[in-house]
């Protein structure tokens, strides 16, 4: 069973399309099938919006969504090619990237593409629809190294661009900054989201992400493996709230604003959500060292904790904290499996 027919999970969904403006709009979901724009086209359809789910393939969006309606329309095309005039959109949601460690190691050249020159596309339809909203997804790891371990969105720290993990988060840097030329020289309508850690029930199988692993490993009553000693924090945000707090910033976002979407109730090391996990399936953490394809792939270590004042400031706030949100997702995983 697909996880958009798991009833908690439709419950959960309808609580937060309940909270949505109800208006006549059209959205266009950028890498709809994603852990992130997935989640996104669901909670929209519940709320009535006519929603554009592009993707690379038909097919994959087939099979994620089951068939077209008079709501949910599929665009197939790679978002580093122009994006159609024929088509009205009142907001375009830019969530289509790689993003997981395997794929920066294998394809770091296509990281950068679909986050810069995606990003263009996007921003070149709302160039000449001025009535267009654009929403664009960045990461925490924007931030770089800094001395401390709390990030707040003014504050910058060290890329090594030297090394070939860094085609992520300095094409993301490039495209924050590309919004921003846009909304200061286009006056495009344009917003950020740098997301925290997320996690939850539609993650794809091949999320080599460390946390998406964990929860693999526990659906398949699995030992966790950990591949550091994990003591590195972070602010982990469960989908559904990352969603939430997603559309509440395209709502209410301040044009060319930036703003961190985190769960202050969910700051935790990799080896406390390791044995988090697996306690919760009757199971225990190993550890095994990286071979030298996931090395290439993983991030240094260290404290990586969101500042959300500026989103709390719009009238945002969580609804799940770390071990909530842990258990809703092994149910819907177990549910749908």
């Amino acid at each position: 069973m697909e996880v958009y027919n798991s009833l908690i999970y439709k419950k959960s969904l309808e609580k937060v399309a309940s909270s949505l403006p109800k208006r006549e709009a059209s959205v266009l979901i950028t890498g709809a099938s994603g852990l992130i724009g997935s989640c996104i086209v669901e909670t929209l359809l519940l709320a009535g919006y006519n929603v554009y789910a592009l993707d690379l393939r038909k097919e994959r969006l087939a099979e994620r969504f089951g068939q077209e309606t008079d709501k949910l329309h599929f665009i197939a095309q790679n978002i580093c090619e122009p994006i159609s005039n024929v088509y009205h959109f009142d907001y375009i949601i830019h969530a289509a990237s790689f993003a997981d460690p395997k794929s920066y190691a294998l394809y770091p050249v296509e990281t950068i593409l679909v986050n810069v020159v995606g990003a263009r596309n996007v921003l070149d339809y709302a160039k000449t629809h001025k009535e267009c909203r654009i929403l664009v997804t960045s990461t925490f790891e924007v931030y770089g190294k800094l001395d401390q371990d709390s990030y707040k969105e003014d504050e910058v720290g060290l890329l090594d661009f030297n090394s070939l993990r860094s085609c992520y988060p300095e094409s993301k840097r490039t495209t924050e900054v590309l919004v921003r030329s846009y909304v200061d020289e286009y006056q495009v309508d344009g917003v950020i989201v740098r997301f925290s850690s997320i996690y939850g029930p539609t993650m794809l199988k091949n999320d080599s992400k460390a946390h998406a692993q964990f929860l693999f490993k526990a659906l398949n009553n699995e030992d966790i493996v950990l591949k550091s000693k994990g003591e590195q924090r972070r602010t982990y945000t469960y989908v559904i709230d990352a969603v939430d707090a997603l559309l509440y910033v395209l709502f209410n976002g301040k044009t060319g604003e930036v703003y961190n979407i985190a769960n202050g109730d969910s700051i935790i090391s990799i080896a406390e959500l390791a044995s988090l996990i697996a306690s919760l399936v009757g199971r225990k953490v190993v550890f095994d060292l990286p071979d030298e394809l996931e090395k290439k792939g993983f991030s240094k270590p260290q404290n990586c904790i969101l500042d959300t004042t500026k989103l709390t400031e719009l009238g945002y706030r969580p609804k799940y904290g770390i071990k909530e949100g842990v258990i809703e997702t092994l149910e819907i995983m177990k549910e749908c499996s």
